[in-house]
């Protein structure tokens, strides 16, 4: 797949859309929860995405990827996951020649800016921004607790 042969990149696309159409379709109004789980890199990513002006500076993939390799990074920092299991899936992001990271976006914006685009996402609701995080590969889930705070000293320290 990596490698670029055609039939395995039809096979796993094929795959990876019957696997979201499976899922949206179990919850098409997005009533359980289980939808949401889609979006992981997103809450990252978008930021990363408006930051470059949502042009081709930073592709949506390329975003979303770097975005997946934050919230990894992030549930590992946070002890919510083991930083083995983070530090393989920012392995595959970069095996894969996507950027794992905030460094590797290309996108160097203060944190404190980051977390302001964050601040308008869709899904801000009284002043909370549910992020999905990991437990684990495979382990995702939407944490309703972090702060926002917490995820600019983040962003400060990825971006050292």
């Amino acid at each position: 797949l990596l490698a670029g042969d055609p039939d395995a990149r039809s096979y796993a696309i094929a795959h990876a859309v019957a696997a979201k159409a499976r899922i949206v379709g179990q919850d098409e109004f997005e009533t359980s929860g289980q939808r949401a789980l889609l979006n992981l890199g997103h809450t990252f990513g978008h930021a990363l995405e408006a930051e470059a002006g949502f042009s081709d500076r930073l592709l949506h993939g390329e975003a979303i990827a770097a975005g997946c390799g934050l919230a990894f990074a992030f549930s590992a920092d946070t002890g919510r996951c083991d930083a083995a299991e983070a530090a393989r899936v920012t392995a595959h992001w970069r095996d894969a020649g996507l950027p794992d990271g905030l460094r590797a976006s290309g996108i160097a914006a203060p944190a404190a800016r980051l977390v302001e685009h964050m601040r308008h996402d869709k899904k801000m609701a009284a002043g909370t921004l549910p992020f999905l995080l990991a437990h684990g590969i495979g382990r995702t889930y939407l944490d309703r607790t972090v702060a926002l705070d917490e995820v600019e000293a983040f962003l400060t320290e990825q971006a050292r």
